[in-house]
């Protein structure tokens, strides 16, 4: 088979060994100020066609934002998306789909041997340190879920700051596939959307990977993470005073 280009060799991966699976239309940038932006170009211009989610990739982006507009820093050689997956079913669970968005890149990188945990609410950590971090965001027409917007950016092969960490280094591995592993990315977004029925499930794997050294901002370390609801929420304790943190939605 001739593979040609970022978004076929993407493809290529995706649909390998694979059954059933929606089929995505791909975009690949060298450059981009963020794929958010892009994405929300392509959206004013385009309509979300049925079981046709879309991905646009940038191999680096100059103004990426992430939770609260923090800078999402985004030099070339990881994996920087934002995807928009149409929604067509009638319980999808709002509450929950950042926790499975979260629960379901742990398992994809815990089948591959990697150990990694749930940094409440959009995080993914090796140790101490960020591998992954992800921003979803659901549009919402009175009672109805249209469809879901998700940001992800992986540390692949790039350089990172002290606080993160790229997979390659984890795996002592140079020039990690990022079509590759891109690929599993958008599986991961799949079973996330199609999977959300699901919701003890998720709720229950999300909880045996939730890394509960790390409190909210804004808690020292007075208190201490109990366990992620049946909401999706962050339930934490001191004493005998309770909080819960509410997730994203």
């Amino acid at each position: 088979m001739k593979v040609i280009g970022s978004s076929a060799k993407t493809s290529f991966f995706y649909k390998y060994d694979s059954n059933n699976l929606p089929n995505w239309k791909l975009i690949y940038k060298y450059q981009c100020s963020s794929t958010e932006n892009e994405l929300n170009k392509y959206l004013k211009k385009n309509q979300l066609k049925e079981f046709l989610p879309v991905a646009i990739f940038s191999s680096k982006q100059s103004q990426g934002v992430g939770q609260n507009g923090r800078q999402w820093i985004s030099p070339q050689g990881g994996i920087w998306l934002s995807a928009a997956y149409p929604i067509f079913l009638k319980d999808f669970s709002t509450d929950i789909f950042s926790v499975s968005i979260a629960f379901f890149l742990c398992e994809m990188l815990y089948k591959n041997s990697i150990e990694v945990k749930i940094k409440w609410p959009n995080d993914i950590f090796y140790g101490s340190k960020k591998l992954i971090g992800f921003l979803p965001k659901l549009k919402i027409r009175g009672n109805k879920v249209l469809y879901a917007k998700i940001g992800i950016g992986m540390n692949l092969n790039n350089l990172t700051p002290y606080e993160g960490i790229s997979l390659s280094s984890i795996l002592n591995k140079k020039n990690l596939s990022e079509s590759y592993w891109s690929s599993k990315i958008l599986k991961v977004i799949n079973k996330a959307i199609l999977c959300n029925k699901d919701k003890n499930q998720i709720i229950y794997g999300a909880n045996k990977f939730l890394n509960k050294q790390f409190l909210p901002r804004g808690y020292d370390n007075s208190w201490s993470v109990n366990e992620i609801d049946k909401m999706g929420n962050l339930k934490i304790f001191k004493d005998k005073y309770h909080r819960t943190i509410k997730s994203l939605r």
